[in-house]
């Protein structure tokens, strides 16, 4: 089984540009609206509605229409409900590229305590326990995390798109569900920027079979969807109408909805091997563990 997006190709790579002072938590992939308000030198005042692109615990990547310069201190705020509305300063760290329909700065939030995006991020360190990541929802509160799934729950989402889990803001249990882009997503991305990495080991880890879609990124490509074989802590196993080269770095976000607010990570293809009769590639891949932040 093979699914495309027809049309979007990977022009940058906002997970890979961001500063290390934005590398403490997961960076999801969600479209967003905010209002941003910015104040030059000159004493000309701007105010527009910007859109994420990316998101982490302490900033993201945002598309302005405006040229701006590096250290520009912003002030943030998002809709929340009624007249309710969520605001927070930030710092512009760096221009990361440009598009037919702006500029793309990462920011870093000034006040981290602040939780603007209303989304729990789990701690680092529990990454590489992670089967699968998503970006979900409690369906009674609508309160939005980061979830590690474990194996029954990744079955779970298999079968119904869903998981039971705790909500410590209900404090009881609840349905999750994925959230989706508040805004229509737009071009993909695939600039990389130079970073030390190591591939996760190779431990004796278990191997579960699951039939989810996962999104693949690689520079100059158009983004692709695939079917998994099977997942583990250490990687996972896709088939693909593409050949991706042994030892390459691209990106998955596993399991993968179109539409909504997917997290990419970074994987090393392991092996490779044509499927002639089905005209595919079985693949296998390894996380990558990035450098920890002090």
């Amino acid at each position: 089984m093979h699914v495309s997006l027809k049309g979007r190709t990977a022009l940058y790579n906002p997970m890979s540009a961001l500063s290390d002072g934005l590398r403490q938590s997961d960076r999801i992939s969600l479209r967003m609206p905010v209002e941003a308000s910015w104040a030059t030198a000159a004493g000309a005042t701007f105010t527009q509605t910007v859109e994420t692109l990316l998101v982490s615990r302490n900033g993201g990547v945002l598309r302005f229409t405006e040229k701006l310069e590096a250290g520009q201190e912003l002030h943030l705020r998002r809709f929340i409900q009624g007249d309710q509305w969520k605001n927070t300063r930030a710092r512009v760290v760096a221009e990361i590229d440009q598009d037919a329909n702006g500029f793309l700065y990462a920011i870093h939030i000034l006040d981290p305590r602040c939780d603007f995006w209303d989304i729990d991020f789990p701690s680092p360190h529990k990454a590489e326990e992670a089967l699968a990541r998503l970006l979900m929802e409690c369906s009674f509160c609508q309160r939005r995390e980061v979830v590690y799934l474990n194996e029954l729950q990744l079955k779970s989402f298999e079968v119904r798109k869903c998981v039971a889990r705790h909500c410590r803001h209900c404090d009881s249990p609840s349905i999750w569900i994925e959230t989706l882009s508040e805004s229509p997503g737009g071009e993909g991305d695939g600039t990389r920027g130079a970073t030390e990495e190591r591939v996760v080991p190779r431990r004796n880890r278990t191997r579960v079979k699951a039939r989810v879609l996962a999104c693949i990124r690689r520079r100059g490509f158009a983004e692709e969807v695939v079917v998994c074989e099977d997942l583990s802590k250490g990687g996972i196993s896709f088939r693909s109408r593409n050949q991706y080269p042994e030892g390459s770095r691209v990106e998955v976000a596993v399991p993968f909805t179109p539409g909504t607010g997917a997290i990419f990570v970074p994987i090393r293809i392991v092996f490779s091997q044509a499927i002639p009769t089905a005209g595919l590639h079985r693949h296998g891949a390894a996380y990558i563990k990035p450098p920890m932040d002090n």
